[in-house]
């Protein structure tokens, strides 16, 4: 049941992901470039101010991903709602985890005086292995939004665009759950793949749905039924 209110907010969390991702890439790359020889000795792990930017704009990004896998399901046809109420449901799983782990980082560990908590609790282990948070976090962003986007690619179908949708999902969730071979085996470079699914094909994901749902004029029923 596709209204215009469903329309609406499906281009507005799509066109909010993309400009969250934009400002995201722009500020992991800007801490990159000055903080290039300690990215090379201990890994990706950004410093303040840039830590405490990365981190609201993830928590940003968590209830517009809800909203947009919403306006998925109002948008699927109904033969692919099941396959978009899985991808939905996903989504939420992801939202609740990445949420609290970074409202944790942005509101509580970075502000604690005691180190035992800062060190239980870290996102960043300066040793380079993977700490429990940072493996919580990749369980949303790599397993559960992987298969959120499987799942969401399924809905897509018809002309160019749609297919166009439908393969850039696929491609991004693939990604994302070909990374969790890098926590399953302790190889965290393996983890890229997820970063490039989740961060640089699911944006352009955003852009086409935006697109997609601009151009819609598949509504069901007027807002008052």
């Amino acid at each position: 049941m596709w209204r215009s209110t469903d329309r609406r907010l499906g281009m507005c969390a799509a066109i909010a992901i993309v400009a969250i991702s934009v400002v995201y890439i722009l500020t992991g790359a800007v801490w990159l470039l000055r903080n290039m020889n300690v990215a090379r000795a201990e890994g990706l792990q950004p410093s303040e101010p840039y830590l405490a930017i990365l981190e609201t704009l993830i928590l940003l990004t968590a209830p517009a991903l809800v909203v947009l896998f919403a306006a998925i399901h109002a948008y699927a046809p109904l033969e692919k709602k099941t396959c978009a109420l899985a991808a939905f449901g996903f989504a939420l799983l992801l939202a609740g985890i990445t949420g609290v782990v970074h409202f944790i980082q942005l509101t509580s560990i970075r502000r604690t005086a005691n180190q035992s908590v800062a060190t239980v609790f870290t996102l960043y282990d300066s040793g380079g292995h993977l700490s429990p948070m940072l493996a919580l976090d990749l369980l949303g962003w790599d397993f559960f939004f992987g298969f959120g986007l499987l799942f969401a690619g399924c809905v897509f179908k018809g002309d160019r665009l749609h297919r166009a949708v439908r393969l850039t999902m696929t491609v991004a969730g693939a990604l994302c759950l070909l990374g969790v071979s890098g926590p399953a085996t302790g190889d965290v470079r393996l983890q890229y793949f997820s970063i490039v699914g989740y961060a640089f094909v699911f944006p352009f994901v955003c852009l086409l749905l935006a697109i997609l749902f601009s151009r819609s004029q598949k509504i069901y029923l007027p807002e008052n039924s």
